[in-house]
């Protein structure tokens, strides 16, 4: 990555068509597929929600993971033979918001990123009990947990402590910062919250969480700002090495911290 953001990689968005708050069509999810192409991204996991308490319900977790596997086949279908799309991989952001539910999801042989060690994880929004006891109880069920968008978390209305994420770093997990996180869309103090992860070398990827119509973004854009700040490096690793190695199912990078110039 020099001048311009190249050969980009998303593993989180929300472009499988009618499965949950993102994409609402085959030709709602083109429409993006190939604006994310056009950007430089060129592999991309789809990530629907998925949600761990479906597990309290016989098969209803089987069912909801079903119904996401017919959603990226028809996305696949409607990809076949285009050059102007990412390559697609199937994989879900799964809701793990207790040890119980995330021990029981992950008995299960079908969550996580297909084919590789991988799961994207969420806790909601204003997690509550021992969050690092879930990190640890999904790496000791095989998977290397990433946490989606770290710095959305909520304690008491304010974004969650930056103690608190380098202990989910700590306790094994990988990082995953928003693109609209770094660029203003969610508020200031996410903002704030994010390039801090960023500045202190504690992210490892960043994501989109695109949500088509209903919430656009731009990786491309997110990657310039680090690159106007000197931040070439760091850019490369977030926004392509590191998640291109995801989907490869090989070990990822660290993230070195930014200089004080870039962090400035």
């Amino acid at each position: 990555m020099t001048d311009e953001p190249r050969l980009l990689a998303d593993i989180h968005n929300h472009l499988v068509p009618g499965v949950d708050d993102g994409s609402r069509s085959v030709s709602e999810s083109l429409t993006y597929l190939t604006q994310l192409r056009a950007e430089g991204v060129v592999e991309l996991a789809t990530s629907s929600h998925l949600s761990g308490w479906l597990v309290y319900e016989e098969g209803a977790l089987e069912a909801r993971l079903h119904r996401l596997e017919q959603g990226f086949a028809q996305l696949e279908r409607a990809c076949a033979g285009r050059e102007d799309v990412p390559r697609l991989f199937f994989s879900q952001e799964i809701l793990t918001p207790t040890p119980d539910v995330a021990e029981r999801v992950f008995a299960r042989p079908g969550p996580g990123l297909r084919g590789t060690r991988y799961a994207l994880c969420e806790f909601g929004f204003d997690p509550e009990g021992d969050t690092v006891a879930v990190v640890r109880t999904v790496l000791a069920a095989g998977k290397q947990v990433i946490i989606a968008h770290p710095e959305r978390y909520r304690r008491r209305g304010q974004p969650v402590p930056i103690e608190q994420v380098r202990a989910w770093k700590d306790a094994g997990a990988l990082l995953q910062v928003n693109c609209g996180s770094l660029l203003g869309e969610h508020g200031p103090g996410h903002e704030a919250l994010a390039w801090q992860l960023v500045q202190e070398g504690l992210a490892d990827l960043a994501g989109s969480d695109h949500h088509a119509d209903n919430r656009p973004t731009s990786p491309r854009a997110a990657a310039l700002l680090l690159l106007d700040r000197g931040a070439s490096e760091q850019a490369r690793l977030l926004f392509s090495e590191n998640p291109r190695r995801i989907l490869a199912d090989r070990e990822t990078l660290p993230v070195p911290p930014l200089s004080a110039e870039a962090a400035a």
